[in-house]
């Protein structure tokens, strides 16, 4: 029997595991947070192969971080405590190339393609004419006078200005409550001056989004709307802006390609 694939996606605020299964996919979520450990991740993995009993496994691990040649974990800002540990993972990779090893994946070899990815921080990836990028840090980009693009844009950062939680913006943004519309399109606004920066500076052919701060009321709009204002027009009739086909799943998912074919 061939071995059990499994994507791992450590995020900022939940872990997500996708097993590829002979009866089919199955996955788990549990919730990490700034005091989240290597051991609390092992931990969790334990629980999915007790469950599971698989004679062989094998996984791809997504980090939220830069991650070295060797697999060690570099500066984690959303998960500190993982700076420095290397993984016995069969492929440790960044968040952002991640979801972009699965968005890819259909794409003609010579494609001009990015990710991006907009939750506990945001996270993009980048192909240029069938090569892949290094890794980058597309929310350390200067965003306003003294902030990033992180800082305007993030999820975490829009809770924080708004002192709220997700499941309290929600129901706020149901009620069409102004502080809460204005500061979610202030936050779009911004993400979408992120990939206008993208489409002008890379000109892709698309770009694929993901993440949780992508399903509150506004974002993705006011996002949208930024692009086509700051993008030159030229380009951005020439790039498809799009939601990723199951973009909940994509970094797991690609982190599974990536094991898979380590």
């Amino acid at each position: 029997m061939p071995p059990i694939s499994l994507g791992v996606d450590l995020g900022g605020t939940k872990l997500l595991v996708l097993a590829e299964t002979p009866a089919g996919e199955r996955t788990w979520k549990f919730p990490t947070g700034p005091g989240f450990t290597p051991d609390h991740l092992m931990a969790h993995l334990a629980e999915v192969f007790a469950e599971l009993a698989p004679a062989e496994a094998v996984y791809g691990l997504a980090v939220p971080g830069l991650v070295a040649a060797d697999g060690t974990i570099g500066p984690c800002d959303v998960l500190p405590l993982f700076d420095g540990w290397r993984p016995s993972a069969a492929a440790v990779l960044n968040d952002g190339q991640a979801a972009l090893t699965a968005y890819a994946a259909n794409a003609a070899p010579d494609a001009t393609v990015a990710i991006v990815g907009s939750g506990t921080a945001i996270a993009a990836a980048i192909q240029v004419a069938g090569r892949r990028l290094p890794a980058t840090e597309l929310g350390y980009v200067p965003y306003g006078p003294q902030g990033t693009l992180d800082d305007a844009a993030s999820g975490v950062a829009l809770l924080a200005r708004l002192n709220l939680s997700a499941p309290e913006l929600a129901e706020r943004l149901s009620r069409h409550d102004p502080a809460a519309v204005s500061a979610v399109r202030a936050a779009g606004d911004a993400f979408g001056a992120g990939l206008a920066t993208l489409i002008n500076l890379v000109r892709p052919e698309r770009i694929g989004l993901y993440g949780g701060t992508l399903s509150y009321r506004g974002y993705l709009t006011a996002a949208l709307s930024a692009v086509d204002r700051r993008a030159l027009p030229a380009l951005r009739s020439a790039c498809r802006v799009e939601l990723a086909p199951q973009p909940e799943l994509i970094v797991a998912r690609g982190a599974l390609l990536a094991g898979r074919h380590a």
